[in-house]
């Protein structure tokens, strides 16, 4: 990776960082209500025609919404990262689900404390260093 490749990419960590810290950090839940209502629009007709409901469920929705948030932060992650310690970035996203989580718990009372986000967030950020390998593998080529 370039120097001026590999700054832009810390550039781009460090806005998503920063973004996520004012969504997660926030003292109440988001008000995800008029996201589900869309999804629902946009879905419905769909599941419908069958593809499955479990799809429009609120807990499959959040789920899928904490593996997106930190997907792009095991792909950066992994790319500014040294080849061979590759693996900091997932972990780091294990480290920081950790924090968030203990963080709304002790401090954020509007907030709550779930294991499935931690499992969400990890995820994510295992997807995004596995997506970033791949990426690196086919620049290799």
């Amino acid at each position: 990776m370039s120097a001026w490749a590999r700054r832009a990419a810390v550039a781009v960590l460090v806005v998503c960082l920063l973004a996520l810290a004012a969504l997660v950090l926030w003292p109440h839940h988001p008000d995800t209500a008029g996201v589900y209502r869309m999804i629902d629009r946009l879905l419905g007709p769909f599941v419908r025609d069958g593809l499955p409901a479990v799809l429009l469920h609120t807990g499959a929705l959040e789920f899928a919404g904490n593996v997106a948030m930190f997907l792009p932060l095991g792909f950066l992650g992994t790319l500014v990262a040294p080849r061979r310690l590759w693996w900091l970035a997932p972990l780091a996203c294990l480290v920081l689900s950790c924090g968030i989580e203990t963080f709304q718990l002790l401090f954020l009372p509007g907030r709550t404390f779930a294991v499935r986000d931690i499992i969400g967030n990890t995820l994510g950020g295992i997807i995004g260093a596995a997506l970033a390998l791949a990426v690196r593998g086919v620049a290799v080529s």
